[in-house]
Order: C-alpha cells, then structure tokens, then sequence
C-alpha cells in the first residue's frame, strides 16, 4: 500500500508530521474527500497500528464481517443507513475506549459523508464523546489527544495528481475535564466545535460552489504569476495552501463588497476559457513560457525525445497498458460515483499490477531460464511503464505547442487575442489584490489603535 500510494500521487507533501505523538491513546479525526482512499493514505504516514471506524453498512456480507476486523476496522452506525442498527454503538464505543486504555490509535472521519467537494461536512459529535467517555472511565488520566488533518487532493480521481496533508497540533482531551463534567453533552459539543474549527483550517474550505469554480479560475489563472513573485517552487505546497487561502479572502470580499465586479470578472474569465477550448486549447498553453529557450532548441530536442524514446515508449506500453486500464474499466462498471474511482483505480491498480508483473516474469522465467535475464525485465516493467506515461504527455505537449504554432501562423488576430484578454484578467486580478492588501492594512492599523 505504501508504495502503490507513493506511485499514485505524483507528489505527496506532508505539513507538521512531527505533531502526531509516536505512542499514547490517539483520535487522528481528518475530512473525507476520497472514501476509502482516505483511510489508505493516512495508515501509510502515521507510523503507528491504526484501527479503522467504518460505517456498519460495509459489514453485510458474511465475507465483509470475518476480512473486515483483520483489516483492524470497527463498525460504526449511522441513523441514515439503519436507525434500528443504532444500538450496536454502545458495543462500538466500548471496543474503542479498550483500544484506547491499551494506548492504540483509532482513525475516523467525523463528517460521517465522503463528498468531493473542497468543502467541510457539519461535524458529527461520536469523535468527541467517543474521547471524553475514554476519559472519564479513567478519572481523565488517560491522556488521550486528538490530532487533526486534513486532506488536499489535487484530483483524488486521477492517476499522478498532488496531494498535500495538512496537519493540526493535538488536543489534549483532559483540558475539556472541567466542561464535561458540568455537562456531558455541552462539554462534547465544545470539543467537536474545536474539532471543526481546525479542521476548516487545515483544508480549502469554500461553502458555496459558484464561489469554488470562480476561484479555480483564478488558481488557474494566477497562481503562476503569485508563484513567481513570491519567489516559491511550483512544489512547496504548504505555501501553494496559503495563496489559495488567500486568493479565496480576497473573493469573499469582493463579493460582499463589490458583487458587481465580481459578476462582470466572473463572464469575462468564463468567455475566455470558452474561446480557449473552441480552440482545443489550455490555459497553460498560451501562459507565458521561459523567453530564454530558443525555438529551434526547443524543436530539436522535442523531435530528439519523439524519435529516441518511441522503442522505450511502446515497450512499456505494452507491459503495462493492461494492468494500467483495467482497474478504471472496473471502476466505471462498479459505482458511477466519482468519489470511489480514484479509490478503486489505486487499489484496483496495486492488484492488477501485482498479478501481471507476477505472471509476466515467471513467463520470462519459463521462457529464458535466466535469474540475470528474468531480473532485468521484471526491473523494467514498472520503469518503462512511468517513463510510457511521461512519454505520452510529453509527446502531447508538444503537439499542442506545435498546433498552437498553426494556429498562430493561420489565425493570429484570434490568438492574440485569447493572449490579450489573458494579460488583461491577469492586471485585473494584480489590480484587486493591491486593493485588498490596503484595506487589510487599515483594518490591522484601525485594530491597533
């Protein structure tokens, strides 16, 4: 699992790994943006033996109830799937609070819900009073913490896409003693608003979706040019969190401030994006590139990669174009949901591949009776197969780059001015966070005085 995620994500940044305490009873509570590719994910950073709160509706099948618990899962029950299901929690908290007493970790998403959505659910109170009752069976000397983390797909449904995880400072259960013991469920209500609170901290959070594809516009748009003028690599991804943070206060305060220019900003971007596309084109082919590169170079080297890396391209194409394809197929036959796809294209992908790079080498072996011979190819399958894919969306690129070159030579005015009404947004968008920046200045000198 481990190296199927490492392979799966084409970059995965870690943010305040060092918080999450190596021993000690342990609540790791994080949103739920990709099913069961979530719980996946976190077992492989946390270092420790971790047990599983999964909704009860998995545990139907006879096969379910006897694989599940190896997989150290616990069932939970939620009202929405079986309100008569709802009295088997009792037993649910009971095996947590021993895992608890005996210092294990237990895994939950208390939003209840996995939604691709860059949004957090209204948090559930079990976490809370799964903790606090751990606590108070032990006078509060248990010495629980919970640790929040949150999760930031770049597309959990996509093969080789960023995923940065975001990790909040625990909370000691012990310092809510006091609350609790005046009032039980007041004491869990103000644990799970602490809860909630840094988990909308540690993700980008945006409530309303007219609001969220205005601000992938912009990301799309902009955050290049933010990148650069701050002087930031494309993979620090805990600073690419804070702009797009940023990039969504300034929207909010535009919307209540200037609704208006909003509006207007919001057609223009979509008109361009639309002229792009009736082009065939992305915004990223006519972003402005590295002027220092030749043309010439640039086409000699493209033309260099195309011709060298063909043999190593179909070669690995067709070692691994089977296992590769398969587990998508699987996942469009089984759920039309698309919060499962990615999670069933990682895991279905760790089997396919397994059992054909199983099959193929013993079939190299039964062939060639060689260990060096049989060594050597099953080494290549995984490499050709990651340079296959690079090599199809180099070779892509480069297509673009040369169509856009046509498209230029036989429509320029059109395509200076999908380049002019770019420059334009992009002075719009300088424009607006200069005014932002000052009127957060006067509010922090309004503040202070």
């Amino acid at each position: 699992m481990q190296l199927t995620v490492r392979i799966f994500f084409r970059t995965i940044a870690v943010r305040n790994k060092e918080l999450i305490p190596a021993k000690g009873p342990l609540l790791v509570l994080a949103n739920h943006p990709g099913t069961f590719m979530d719980p996946i994910v976190l077992a492989t950073i946390l270092n420790r033996k971790v047990f599983f709160l999964g909704k009860g509706e998995l545990f139907k099948s006879k096969f379910a109830t006897w694989i599940l618990p190896k997989f150290n899962v616990i069932p939970v029950y939620r009202k929405q799937d079986d309100p008569s299901q709802m009295s088997k929690n009792e037993e649910t908290f009971i095996k947590c609070y021993r895992h608890l007493e005996n210092n294990g970790a237990i895994l939950m998403f208390p939003e209840g819900v996995s939604i691709i959505e860059r949004k957090l659910r209204p948090v559930k109170t079990g976490a809370a009073r799964i903790v606090l009752g751990a606590e108070a069976r032990n006078n509060f000397q248990l010495g629980v913490h919970i640790v929040n983390i949150g999760l930031n797909y770049a597309d959990p449904q996509r093969f080789h896409r960023d995923l940065f995880i975001n990790i909040h400072k625990p909370i000691t259960v012990a310092d809510y003693k006091t609350e609790f013991e005046k009032d039980s469920f007041a004491g869990a209500k103000s644990l799970t608003a602490e809860i909630s609170k840094q988990l909308e901290k540690l993700i980008i959070a945006i409530n309303d979706d007219k609001t969220d594809d205005l601000v992938n516009d912009i990301e799309t748009l902009y955050k290049s040019n933010l990148f650069e003028e701050r002087g930031l690599h494309k993979n620090e991804k805990d600073r690419e969190f804070i702009i797009t943070r940023n990039i969504i206060e300034t929207v909010n305060y535009f919307i209540q401030h200037d609704r208006e220019r909003v509006e207007s900003l919001r057609m223009r971007i979509k008109k361009y994006f639309a002229d792009l596309s009736s082009f065939g084109l992305k915004d990223n082919d006519i972003a402005p590139k590295d002027k220092n590169n030749s043309f010439i170079g640039n086409a000699l080297l493209a033309i260099g990669i195309i011709i060298s890396g063909f043999p190593v391209y179909l070669y690995g194409l067709l070692n691994n174009i089977l296992p590769f394809k398969i587990p998508g197929i699987v996942a469009g036959k089984i759920t039309k949901q698309k919060e499962f796809r990615g999670a069933i294209g990682m895991v279905g992908g760790m089997f396919t591949f397994l059992i054909f790079y199983s099959l193929q080498t013993t079939l190299m072996w039964k062939y060639t009776y060689s260990p060096l011979f049989t060594l050597a190819y099953a080494i290549s399958l995984p490499l050709s197969g990651l340079f296959a894919y690079w090599y199809f969306y180099t070779v892509k690129e480069y297509r673009t780059k040369w169509m856009l070159m046509m498209l230029f030579y036989k429509k320029s005015v059109l395509v200076s001015g999908l380049i002019t009404a770019r420059e334009q947004l992009i002075a719009e968008f300088d424009k607006a966070k200069k005014e932002y920046a000052v009127w957060v200045a006067n509010q922090k000198e309004l503040h202070v005085n």
